[in-house]
């Protein structure tokens, strides 16, 4: 079955459906959590639809789609044997940044065809990656507002000239053209919600099915699947995707810890002060063994702490983990690797009552039973990756099975 077909399938099933088909999904996903996405989206594109078919309807007219063109229009394909790097926003970030620069700049000295890695960052991270000499290959988008012109347009240093935009269709159309007319390069996606396949079929008269991407909410979300859809990687490491901020009584520190980069401005100017919310979960932190061992499962204690988060958040996380366990995308052999080194992503709890929220026996870890996913530590997860494709190119087995799986695949 086609990508776009299951994509079209997945939209439509209900959690029942979804247990029948994967019953792995008792006792880690509720029917409440479930049921609580789908509302989430309605919820969205309820408020949000409007201006979404307008900038769509705007970026055909002003001719952005017609000279940019989709990201799978020269990118298909563009990531195959390789891992993207989904770069985002959370505090954690901070943990690996120097990691990350060290492994930009190398995989960035090496032809495309031989290169290991497609980094991708967040709207929010571009430029402060930027200013610390880390250049992405993609920066993407997802807000249709345009409250992210400081983050995209302002003050922007010249070593970002070459990094593509991914943009919704419904982005704001301001936002884009400024970006154009900098001498930057856009490739468009169309997102799975709401109105937006038929905007697109009806004012374009085009099929939109092959260009349309589950954005699962945010940004991070969202290259994980246009990685697998577009690109054909078949391995994701995620960084800064906290999904939280550390509980203080003190909502300015809140605020000021929510970000890597400590810059909570545009929440502030679209009027989304999420770091008010009192909704808490459990964060984890990683802290190496002092054993060595050839089991990944025991190199770390993880630890696990109550964090904020909000009901948005809470249903990327959500999303994702559902996704993981039983997705659109169950046919192709990936690896998620969850590699913030900090937040709720991952962070499961058997019972999520009050009682049990509260009960620190409860939590595990989706590693436990999704064997897709991977918390590790991002240094860990480039030397699975890079040892798997080595012992893949060499015909060589005596390393990680899962490694081994993700270097065919990719």
């Amino acid at each position: 079955m086609k990508i776009e077909k299951e994509i079209e399938e997945a939209r439509k099933i209900s959690y029942d459906e979804m247990l029948a088909k994967h019953p792995e999904f008792a006792g880690v996903i509720s029917k409440k959590n479930w049921e609580h996405i789908g509302h989430s989206d309605k919820m969205t594109v309820g408020w949000l639809s409007k201006m979404w078919e307008q900038n769509a309807r705007d970026n055909f007219d002003n001719g952005l789609w017609k000279k940019h063109g989709p990201l799978r229009k020269d990118c298909f394909g563009l990531g195959r044997n390789k891992a993207v790097v989904g770069i985002g926003a959370g505090a954690s970030l901070k943990k690996n940044l120097h990691i990350l620069k060290r492994i930009v700049l190398e995989d960035g000295r090496k032809d495309w065809k031989d290169r290991d890695f497609v980094f991708i960052a967040s709207n929010h991270m571009y430029k402060p990656l930027l200013k610390e000499g880390i250049i992405p290959d993609f920066v993407i988008l997802a807000d249709a507002s345009d409250v992210v012109k400081p983050q995209l347009l302002e003050d922007i240093p010249s070593n970002g000239q070459n990094t593509i935009l991914i943009a919704g269709v419904h982005c704001s159309p301001k936002i884009l053209k400024k970006w154009a007319k900098q001498g930057r390069s856009i490739r468009f996606y169309i997102s799975a919600s709401g109105e937006m396949e038929k905007t697109v079929r009806d004012h374009y008269k085009i099929d939109p099915k092959p260009y349309m991407a589950l954005q699962g909410g945010n940004v991070i979300n969202s290259a994980w699947s246009l990685g697998m859809m577009v690109l054909r990687s078949t391995v994701f490491m995620a960084l800064g995707n906290d999904l939280s901020f550390p509980v203080d009584d003190d909502i300015e520190k809140r605020r000021t810890n929510y970000y890597a980069d400590n810059d909570y401005s545009a929440n502030i100017a679209n009027k989304r002060d999420e770091a008010k919310s009192t909704k808490k979960w459990m964060g984890f932190e990683l802290e190496r063994t002092h054993i060595i061992t050839s089991d990944v499962n025991k190199r770390y204690h993880i630890k696990v702490k109550q964090v904020g988060t909000t009901s948005s958040l809470w249903v990327y996380k959500t999303w994702l983990e559902a996704n993981c366990i039983g997705s659109a995308f169950k046919h192709i052999p990936y690896h998620y690797y969850n590699c913030s080194e900090g937040g709720i992503a991952g962070v499961m709890c058997k019972d999520d009552s009050d009682e049990g929220l509260n009960d620190e026996s409860n939590w595990f870890m989706l590693d436990d039973v999704c064997p897709r996913y991977h918390t590790r530590m991002f240094e860990d997860a480039i030397t699975e990756f890079l040892r798997a494709k080595e012992a893949m190119k060499w015909g060589i087995h005596a390393v990680a099975p899962s490694a081994i799986i993700s270097a065919r695949a990719a």
